[in-house]
């Protein structure tokens, strides 16, 4: 009998026609794939397929879809920029045009018909003007600053103001870097902002509501939280943990927490019936005393490198601790902030009733009565729609009062008393006419112009009667001269100082004649001897224009016979150095005749066009930041996008190959399989 040989192996049919099938599926998978792949032109089709490569295409899709979005801010940046730069070209145009009117004007030729016609063209030049500054792009005014929503200037009182906000809308650009899109526009039409800079240090004390973000520190770098050691009268330390204060009552109540659970685990007593508290601009700790011996110490260290202590005052570099004659920790130097409390203000000296505003031909007289906050006060203006912004000035002391009207200077922002009250924009140091103001701050910045070093015109020799400015005739028939000197005019007070001065050394007793400043109404007022019958009277000297420039001239002061003062208009106005400004002052001037003002107007027109040429400068260095900008993302993108396309985008010619070996197999594996399940055992048996 013979035998099947080993190395002959035998397949049952059923287990054959399992594997051709497999083989069969397998071929055609990949033909789906392969096919899919074709469709898709894709080499990824499931994030299983290659989890690394998928993970890298995710991230760059991330990377590319936040690229085309910066070319997409780019290019609204670039367009808001082009209608910017013509704007401030055609702005440009039409300051030349009113400068080239104001140089023709001055010239002896001209008449005052000639001078009103001019006029009537600079009225033209100023709506021109609005039209320019209230430009739109798509649906944004381009010169409100970041209040794009409303014209950023409108008629204002006999003048203009500005609704815009202080700051740019910004677009990203990438690496943290944006360029602004908007314009501020009362910045992009002056030199500076004119305002009022308050010269009182109001002096903020610390408060439970004090944030913590609002402090200088100790150290004066602010306050870094975290946790600090405590020991008391050299027991055992503990920790105290500040790392999520945010304000002072944080402090103050963990600080309190911390001591009373360490009085209850050492079983001392620590603190007096004060607690934890602030006094002033530093915490304070109301310490026991001993009831015999020294007082103990109370002792705050910082942990490793740790500041908050040092920063918080509970500790100094010397290590000070608290005792009961030591409550109070080093100064914390609070910020201004509008949330700053008036009645936290060591620095105002009295309660605060009303102040008077004027600007642009406009008067309001405001409540302050009932303000509870810095913002209060701000909201208290604002209310007043009088063109002013209070805001807290650079160094968080106090507050700036800024001019938000362009108009006219005899027009323009004024802040004063009302009469018998406390003085309150003395108080809060913005007062437009106090004895601190500087003097070569008058007049729109033209000082006043004094007679000074005259000589005799024979002998050559300094004559003091050649210096003297003016004239005080008093009303019961005395009178004094003044001599202003150069070191009489650095503030108002010392020119009052001078005047009286020059009163009392001709013989005028000071019950007879008193220069000052009232509590109304701003303005030098001499106050004469109620007894007196006449009115007092000014008269010029030597051509000098100092008692016009003081505004003491005929025109503008007004002598009140039941008060016996004679008062002098407010020589120190804030003026809104702008371009709206300096055209209505040449419009004014041209109807008025007024050479001396046209070219006055003139030279100040001169100042503001250069401003607005520096503004466009500004706009083209913008558009070249754009410009490599854009080069550098969309080198970026094509670098990113052939990344991506290496990891997820398919080899046509390796695929095409692919599928015709699959559709061969897969035709190989078919006919196979026909064979195979064609034989029987019949076909095997000889």
């Amino acid at each position: 009998m013979s035998a099947i040989p080993s190395n002959v192996s035998r397949s049952p049919t059923l287990l054959v026609s399992q594997i051709q099938l497999a083989n069969l599926r397998r071929t055609n998978l990949g033909l789906f794939e392969a096919q899919s792949q074709l469709a898709t032109g894709r080499s990824i089709l499931r994030p299983s397929d290659n989890p690394v490569n998928t993970a890298a295409i995710a991230t760059l899709d991330d990377s590319i879809e936040r690229s085309a979005q910066r070319l997409r801010n780019i290019d609204q940046a670039d367009g808001n920029l082009a209608l910017i730069e013509t704007s401030l070209a055609e702005t440009g145009d039409l300051l030349l045009s009113a400068k080239q009117i104001a140089s023709t004007q001055v010239n002896i030729g001209s008449t005052a018909t000639e001078r009103a016609n001019q006029a009537a063209v600079v009225n033209s030049l100023i709506d021109g003007l609005v039209s320019q500054m209230n430009r739109k792009s798509v649906d944004n005014y381009l010169f409100g600053g970041s209040k794009t929503g409303t014209p950023p200037f409108e008629a204002f009182g006999s003048g203009f103001i500005y609704r815009g906000e202080f700051d740019n809308l910004t677009t990203d650009i990438n690496l943290g870097r944006s360029v602004p899109v908007t314009m501020v526009g009362l910045k992009s039409l002056g030199q500076n902002l004119r305002k009022v800079q308050g010269d009182v240090d109001l002096n903020p004390t610390l408060t439970p509501e004090t944030l913590l973000k609002d402090l200088s520190g100790a150290r004066g770098l602010g306050i870094s939280t975290g946790t600090i050691q405590m020991q008391f009268d050299g027991g055992a330390t503990v920790e105290v943990d500040l790392t999520s204060a945010d304000t002072v009552e944080d402090i103050t109540t963990r600080l309190e927490a911390a001591i009373t659970q360490y009085e209850s685990a050492n079983s001392v007593s620590i603190l007096g019936p004060g607690g934890v508290s602030t006094n002033g601009e530093s915490i304070s700790i109301d310490v026991l005393p001993a009831s015999t011996g020294a007082d103990p110490l109370l002792s705050f260290s910082d942990i490793g490198n740790g500041t908050t202590a040092e920063d918080l005052g509970l500790t100094t570099p010397a290590g000070a601790s608290f005792e009961a004659t030591q409550p109070d920790g080093v100064a914390l130097a609070p910020r201004l902030t509008m949330r700053s409390t008036i009645a936290s203000l060591a620095g105002l000296t009295a309660s605060l009733d009303q102040i008077v505003i004027n600007n642009g031909g406009r008067r309001a007289q405001i409540d302050l009565s009932q303000a509870e906050t810095i913002e209060d006060l701000r909201n208290a203006i604002q209310a007043a729609d009088i063109g002013v912004r209070l805001v807290i000035n650079d160094q968080g002391t106090g507050i700036d009062i800024v001019n938000l009207v362009s108009a006219d200077p005899d027009e323009s922002l004024t802040i004063e008393e009302v009469p018998g009250g406390s003085r309150s924009a003395e108080l809060l140091g913005v007062r437009t006419l106090k004895s601190s103001t500087r003097v070569d701050t008058f007049n729109d910045g033209i000082g006043v112009r004094i007679a000074t070093g005259g000589t005799d015109p024979v002998t050559g020799a300094a004559d003091p009667t050649l210096d003297i400015d003016f004239a005080v005739n008093l009303g019961d028939g005395s009178s004094f001269t003044v001599n202003l000197r150069p070191q009489d005019i650095v503030t108002t007070a010392d020119v009052i100082n001078r005047i009286n001065s020059e009163a009392a050394a001709q013989g005028i007793a000071a019950t007879d004649f008193q220069a000052g400043l009232g509590d109304g109404t701003n303005g030098i007022q001499f106050t004469q001897n109620a007894s007196f019958t006449g009115a007092i009277s000014l008269e010029q000297r030597n051509n000098s224009t100092a008692m016009f420039d003081l505004g003491l001239g005929q025109d503008d002061s007004a002598y009140d016979t039941a008060s016996a003062t004679l008062t002098g208009a407010d020589p120190a106005p804030v003026v809104a150095d702008t371009v709206f400004t300096r055209l209505l002052q040449i419009r004014k001037a041209l109807s008025a005749d007024d050479t001396a003002g046209i070219t006055l107007a003139g030279s100040k027109l001169e100042d503001v066009i250069d401003s607005v040429a520096q503004s466009r400068g500004l706009v083209g260095s913008y558009s070249k930041r754009l410009a490599t900008a854009r080069t550098r993302e969309e080198d970026v993108n094509v670098m990113e996008q052939s990344f991506r396309s290496e990891l997820r985008d398919l080899d046509f010619a390796q695929a095409s190959t692919r599928l015709n070996q699959l559709q061969t197999q897969l035709q190989a594996g078919l006919q196979s399989m026909s064979i195979v399940s064609q034989l029987s055992l019949l076909d095997f048996l000889g």
